[in-house]
């Protein structure tokens, strides 16, 4: 039986959507890791967030709770995806996906714009969850001077799990105040436990991931940044 040319065409579309999956797939890593389709989602960053006010901004405990796109966005932005151009996931049942910011919020990527965020499967040990732990690792790197905003942003953007082995055996520095990134290197910086004199106007205290806090007590302050290090009242 004869096909019409439509119908060719149509076949041939749907193998190569199918096909340019899979390469993505067999291109993630070797161990499994699924990435985002490159041309889809590269990633976008927040042009509000940059290297000379990442302590009034990222570094800030809290910050990213006051950007953070809603909920009805981002569901009905990854029913789309899932879909669309994310279809040879073969699943549509928005609860096996976090729609991640692939630049997260934490790193100053973009909150709603779709070329940063992707349907990420929650199955397995490489999957999101995994994903949030270098997240939080870079976060803290550039908060405490270690490596720069530009340097985490392209290297979680290129490939999150090259980033994750690279990256998750550095320890950030704890209770440092590290000053302005230039040239490689942070000028400033010094350690304390006490006294306000190394915080910025009206923050309480330093978290030891290098974020601020706010909060009025030192009870609870930086209880998912690793604790206090510095506490003036």
């Amino acid at each position: 039986m004869r096909m019409t040319n439509v119908r060719v065409m149509s076949i041939l579309a749907t193998a190569t959507a199918c096909a340019l999956g899979v390469i993505q797939l067999q291109n993630a890593h070797a161990s499994g890791v699924i990435l985002p389709l490159s041309r889809v989602t590269p990633g976008a960053i927040n042009p509000a967030v940059r290297q000379s006010n990442i302590h009034s901004t990222i570094c800030l405990s809290g910050y990213t709770r006051t950007i953070r796109p809603s909920s009805s966005y981002t569901t009905a932005l990854k029913r789309q995806q899932l879909a669309g151009a994310y279809s040879f996931y073969h699943d549509t049942y928005t609860g096996d996906f976090e729609e991640d910011h692939l630049i997260s919020l934490e790193l100053g990527g973009s909150p709603s714009d779709p070329k940063n965020l992707w349907p990420e499967p929650y199955a397995g040990g490489t999957g999101a969850r995994m994903k949030d732990k270098i997240e939080n690792r870079l976060h803290a790197l550039v908060c405490s001077g270690q490596i720069s905003l530009a340097r985490a942003q392209t290297a979680i953007a290129k490939n999150w799990y090259t980033a994750y082995l690279r990256y998750m055996s550095v320890t950030p520095r704890s209770g440092s105040n590290s000053g302005s990134y230039s040239g490689g290197s942070y000028s400033g910086g010094s350690s304390h436990s006490t006294g306000t004199g190394s915080l910025p106007g009206g923050a309480t205290g330093r978290c030891r991931d290098g974020t601020y806090s706010y909060s009025q007590h030192h009870a609870g302050m930086c209880s998912r940044h690793g604790g206090v290090a510095v506490f003036g009242s």
